[in-house]
């Protein structure tokens, strides 16, 4: 037999139950049996059989049983025989138990599968009655409270789901007093929050519902909510890209624009605006990579955002350029700002290449300005400022970046000083300008500044280059090229670094320039650089003699250098 939880209200019903039983099996064998009077007890029967099945549905067939066999025995006993009547009454009393039976259990299959419909949704659901008090929860339910649904049912509503507002300075409505105060359904703010038992919290949205009976009356609200946590998070970190710079973590440029806007009032003003500009970033690139512009481009945004207030806005406007917006602040105060980040990008300190930054500022101080002007004025200024450091920027820049190849490679130090000094003694012999002379001097310390990007093992390795390692090695007048054409006043010096491994007979590279079309520096620079290497050891050769290396020049004339230059080379230069 199926054991029942003993309850107050299941000991009510057994005794109900036991109580009209009695009574009945009392009717019939004291009235029928010993009094002879002929009493209709069979309908008491049913009172039974019904309170059972509702009660017991399980028990059901087996009390119309035993209540049919005796009203047979009852009725044999007061009539010494077996009549249809009897049987015909015990039969319907089982047809009838029979038919509660199964309705009652297509009742129960019905609140089964409705009840795992609810528990299996993804949502949370709670059902509560008019007095708030929780009468179910659902699986999902009950993870986000905390509470099982045996825990929950009877309690209060604000006991199990503790709603409160993500901002603590804000209150939530509670929904199902929402609902039973307006009789309709209501959903809540995206901002929600519920904690559960133990203390953990989620972001959720909810709706709340009236339940309503067959008459359309209210008998309770139904609360359905999700957990949102995640997809908020997920909701964040778009808006934060939206907004921000990957990078440096400053605003984009879409933000800043946003900002101006809104900031663009008179209870903003004087208002300023300043624009800086990264320098010499692309000779940083092409020098170190762009994993070494990257971390000079992110010491820039550091230093912006270091300066920034709580009410300024600092932005990444492009590549290299920064924008800040200040509210409520004036050109001097603008000025001073300027100042102490000038003195913080001095000593900033980067692993590859360097930090300079050029800075303009203006200020719109009324209405009639207008923002646009003001915020070009700014650029304007920088770029002007830009000019002015330009050349000190520049020559800095590739002290470091020689600076940095010397330490790869103390050989390259030597070799560049030597060509220099016999590149400056040819061009005096040919007779160049002076401006010629002042540019073959700077192509002479420069022309290798390409090796700058190889590996401190390929330069300095012993023994024959791999092909791989060749291609490599013949990179470096393309990237000395591009390092150091910055600028109009460059272009010569990088077109003669370009073209220092150009042979006369079109045989060399990178472009396979031959004859007058190698640039006169250039033809220079190649007879230069190619007598200091014979004549100094190597980690792949041995330096050879004087005599050998002019005789190596001369055999090349015509083929690799520019016999013409040569020949002063040979007889005025090496000759003296």
């Amino acid at each position: 037999m199926e054991r029942y939880q003993v309850t107050g209200n299941h000991q009510i019903r057994i005794t109900i139950v036991g109580l009209c039983l009695l009574g009945t099996i009392f009717v019939a064998v004291y009235f029928n049996y010993f009094k002879g009077i002929d009493v209709v007890y069979t309908h008491l029967f049913y009172v039974v059989i019904v309170m059972v099945g509702l009660w017991y549905k399980r028990y059901v067939v087996q009390v119309a049983m035993f209540l049919g066999l005796f009203h047979i025995v009852m009725d044999y006993l007061s009539n010494g025989a077996f009549l249809m009547a009897p049987l015909l009454r015990a039969s319907i009393l089982l047809f009838v138990a029979s038919g509660i039976y199964f309705l009652i259990n297509q009742l129960e299959c019905s609140h089964k599968n409705l009840d795992r419909v609810l528990k299996s949704v993804g949502d949370g659901i709670i059902v509560v009655d008019l007095e708030q008090r929780v009468t179910m929860l659902n699986r999902i339910a009950e993870e986000l409270t905390g509470w099982t649904n045996d825990e929950a049912r009877g309690k209060s509503f604000n006991q199990v789901f503790m709603l409160s507002h993500e901002n603590p300075e804000y209150q939530v409505t509670n929904p199902v007093e929402a609902v039973l105060k307006s009789d309709c359904s209501i959903v809540s703010s995206n901002h929600a929050i519920i904690t559960d038992r133990h203390g953990n919290r989620f972001n959720i949205e909810d709706s709340a519902t009236p339940v309503k009976d067959g008459d359309g009356a209210t008998t309770g609200v139904v609360l359905i909510f999700r957990d949102i946590t995640e997809r908020k998070v997920q909701s964040e970190q778009i808006e934060y890209l939206s907004y921000h710079d990957h990078l440096t973590g400053l605003y984009n440029r879409r933000y800043f624009e946003k900002e101006l806007k809104r900031i663009d009032g008179r209870r903003h003003f004087p208002l300023s605006i300043i624009m800086g500009d990264i320098n010499s970033l692309k000779m940083i690139n092409d020098s170190f990579g762009h994993l070494a512009g990257d971390e000079v481009i992110y010491a820039a945004g550091k230093i912006v955002k270091k300066f920034c207030r709580p009410n300024d806005v600092a932005a990444r406007w492009g590549g290299d350029e920064f924008v800040l917006l200040l509210p409520n602040t004036d050109e001097e105060a603008t000025a001073k700002i300027v100042e102490r980040m000038n003195q913080a990008v001095a000593l900033a300190p980067i692993d590859q290449g360097m930090l300079s930054i050029a800075f303009g500022w203006d200020t719109k101080k009324n209405l009639s300005e207008d923002i646009t002007a003001v915020f070009k004025n700014a650029e304007n200024y920088m770029y002007k400022h830009k000019l002015q450091m330009k050349p000190q920027v520049r020559d800095n820049t590739i002290r470091m970046i020689m600076a940095s190849l010397y330490q790869k490679s103390g050989i390259e130090k030597t070799h560049s000083e030597a060509v220099s000094r016999y590149a400056r003694l040819l061009a005096e012999e040919m007779q160049l300008s002076d401006r010629e002379i002042e540019t073959l001097t700077w192509v002479a310390r420069l022309h290798d500044i390409g090796k700058v990007t190889l590996d401190p093992g390929l330069l300095d390795k012993k023994g024959p280059l791999t092909a791989d390692e060749w291609v490599a090695i013949r990179r470096h007048p393309e990237i000395g090229y591009h390092i150091t054409n910055t600028t109009a006043d460059m272009a010569e010096i990088a077109l003669a670094i370009l073209g220092h491994h150009e042979w006369w007979d079109g045989s060399g590279y990178p472009k396979h320039l031959s004859g007058r079309k190698i640039p006169l520096l250039a033809r220079i620079i190649a007879i230069a650089e190619a007598y200091d290497a014979m004549l100094s050891d190597r980690p792949y050769q041995p330096a050879i003699d004087q005599s050998r290396a002019v005789h190596a020049l001369v055999h090349g004339a015509g083929t690799q250098f520019d016999p013409n230059i040569v020949a002063i080379f040979v007889n005025r230069v090496v000759g003296n």
